[in-house]
């Protein structure tokens, strides 16, 4: 059979001549339908349906004067010269524009319904005008018919998975430090963007008794602090009491609309509507739910449809429990910033030194003021230091900077462990420290928190005490004079200071008594014997030391000071090798006689004020013991 020459499509002769008479059918079977207000759908495809059947009827001359008709009928089922018509548009069958009007309210069922009546109007009109189509066009039409439904909802579910990625965008976002209003602002754009139907949203959080607006768009922002939506009351209150999403269709007339449809926000707000309740259709409040726990709520509304789209329903779902997340986030951080800041400032006023050290990187996360000066003197830990750097390098032993890491690493639980250390401004310290490991709810160790006293006063205090209360022990037991005087230097230079030397001018050959504590001293103590008096002379520190008869402190011994009080080269060498830092010198004295002078040395600390006292009474033992033995060697000459 040759080739058929069909150079019009009675189908696009048919569609041209009874499009009207289609559409008019097609809209009294869909009010009949759908009785009341259609939906976005119905409007955006009655406006577009002559577009459409004009588009048609020019693919369907195109389509039929281009095909080949099978050779048979035997072989008519096996023809394929017609592609699919979707291919062959440069643009969607419907058009962007009225795509983009299907994104209001857009339903997929009601529109599969929509088309599916007007697809049976179609037919039944062929029917009653007697065209009887070729089943090339046939299927040239029912293949458009399904392109129409299939284009608008694959462009609705692209826009809905753009809005799902950028919902989760924003949270992924609020993981770091971003302010929750700020983060609420970025999920109610998503929503009025990916939602064209929506004229307002807003997303409100619980605080106290009241639901706030923390963001929002189609509302005036000035009253958002002034609005306070009671629980129990309007449409927010029943989205609350019901826990789950709550619809109203034409909700103008609805009074659970008034409140949030921009009427009053509660006798507490003062606010005064911005939109009338009237111009509100549908609206839709989405409860923000964390792990059963009401978060705040949200709220969208629209005047343009009667009722929000399934997949908008979804996309505001998604969005309120993205939003609760957040909020409990939020709320979570700021929660622990205030504890931390109430724990900061009760620790800040502990009068002992606390640091905190985190147990995966062992840096401090957290310390006061008093350990800063305690370990540092007056430089301040920075925050972040490392364990490391807690104390001096120079640690006798280092067993202060590892006290944490024995407890992040071992589980070690240290309790007052007294130990020296060298402060970062040179000055040996004696602290009193105490250290325990944090665990968690599991066993595993998460920081670690250390104590330490300054202890040095302390125990210097209660060294000072002994001292005292052994040298007038001495005094009342010992009957040998000169013992006593040499127990008495040798308390002076083993317990107090480093090195003690008491030079005698009691009317005779002038004598010198040393002790010292370290083995340096000590190996000097020949070479200072061979020249005795080791401080007696012309000096004029020592003469004015000497003639106020009070003690007096040399803070800082210096090379020069050492070269004025030196009774030769040798005596200047051996003062040198002493390396002091410090010294306290003692005048003698009694019944108005002198008897020489105490000086007390010390190497590795520096004698302060304080000391003098304790130097003082030593000198006052000393001149006692040295009394007691003048008069008891008168005593014997006498007899």
């Amino acid at each position: 059979m040759a080739p058929r020459d069909l150079p019009r499509s009675p189908l696009a002769v048919f569609l041209r001549a009874h499009s009207a008479e289609i559409l008019e059918a097609w809209e009294r079977a869909e009010r009949r339908r759908a009785p009341g207000e259609q939906s976005p759908g119905y409007i955006a495809l009655r406006e577009e349906l002559p577009s459409i059947f004009a588009r048609l009827a020019e693919r369907l001359e195109a389509a039929v004067s281009a095909a080949a008709a099978p050779p048979g009928d035997q072989e008519q089922d096996a023809w394929s010269g017609v592609e699919s018509v979707s291919v062959e548009f440069p643009e969607p069958l419907l058009g962007f524009r009225v795509l983009d009007k299907l994104r209001d309210g857009f339903e997929l069922e009601d529109v599969a319904a929509q088309y599916s009546v007007l697809r049976r109007c179609v037919l039944r009109m062929l029917e009653r005008t007697g065209t009887r189509p070729s089943w090339v066009e046939m299927t040239i039409l029912h293949e458009v018919l399904d392109q129409v439904i299939i284009d608008p909802a694959t462009r609705s579910a692209a826009l809905r998975e753009r809005a799902l990625g950028a919902l989760d965008r924003v949270s992924a976002e609020g993981m770091g430090n971003v302010h929750i209003d700020r983060l609420l602002r970025r999920l109610v754009e998503v929503l009025v963007e990916s939602a064209r139907s929506v004229d307002w949203a807003v997303m409100l959080l619980l605080e106290g008794e009241v639901l706030r607006i923390r963001a929002g768009i189609g509302v005036d922002e000035a009253l958002w602090g002034l609005r306070a939506y009671r629980l129990a009351e309007g449409f927010v209150g029943r989205v609350v009491r019901e826990r789950r999403p709550v619809a109203l269709r034409s909700a103008a007339p609805d009074p659970l609309a008034t409140d949030a449809g921009g009427g009053a926000a509660g006798p507490e707000s003062g606010a005064q509507s911005e939109r009338p309740s009237d111009a509100l259709h549908a609206l839709y409040g989405v409860p923000m739910l964390s792990e059963g726990r009401l978060v705040g709520v949200t709220v969208v509304s629209s005047r343009r449809v009667p009722e929000f789209s399934e997949g908008d329903r979804l996309l505001f779902k998604k969005a309120a429990e993205r939003a609760a997340a957040l909020a409990t986030q939020a709320q979570l951080r700021e929660q622990l910033a205030a504890e931390r800041g109430r724990f900061e400032a009760t620790i800040q006023r502990l009068p002992v030194g606390v640091v905190v050290a985190e147990g995966t990187s062992g840096a401090v996360a957290l310390n006061n003021r008093r350990f800063a000066e305690i370990v540092r003197g007056p430089e301040e830990t920075p925050s972040n230091a490392p364990l490391r750097t807690l104390l001096n390098e120079t640690d006798d032993d280092q067993r202060a900077r590892w006290l944490l890491h024995r407890a992040l690493h071992g589980g070690e639980t240290v309790s007052r462990d007294e130990m020296e250390f060298v402060r970062a401004d040179g000055e040996r310290r004696l602290g009193s420290f105490s250290v325990a490991p944090v665990r968690d709810a599991e066993g595993r160790i998460t920081a670690a928190v250390m104590t330490v006293e300054d202890v040095t006063e302390l125990r210097k205090a209660e060294r000072a005490r002994q001292i005292l209360i052994d040298a007038s022990a001495l005094m009342a037991e010992s009957l040998d004079h000169d013992g006593t005087i040499e127990q008495v230097v040798r308390l002076g230079g083993e317990r107090f200071a480093d090195l003690c030397a008491l030079d005698l001018d009691d009317g005779g050959a002038p004598r010198l008594v040393a002790s010292a504590r370290l083995p340096e001293a000590r190996a000097l103590l020949p070479r200072l014997l061979k020249h005795p008096p080791l401080l007696l002379g012309d000096a004029a520190s020592l003469a004015e030391a000497t003639a106020r008869r009070e003690a007096t402190l040399i803070p800082l011994v210096t090379d020069p000071w050492l070269q004025r009080i030196a009774r030769g080269p040798e005596h200047l060498s051996a003062l040198r090798e002493l390396g002091a830092r410090s010294a306290i010198l003692v005048p003698l004295a009694a019944r108005g006689r002198k008897l020489g002078l105490l000086s007390l040395w010390t190497v590795e600390r520096e004698l302060r004020q304080d000391d003098t006292g304790v130097a003082a009474e030593l000198g006052r033992f000393a001149s006692l013991a040295i009394e007691s033995a003048r008069l008891h060697g008168e005593a014997a000459r006498s007899r």
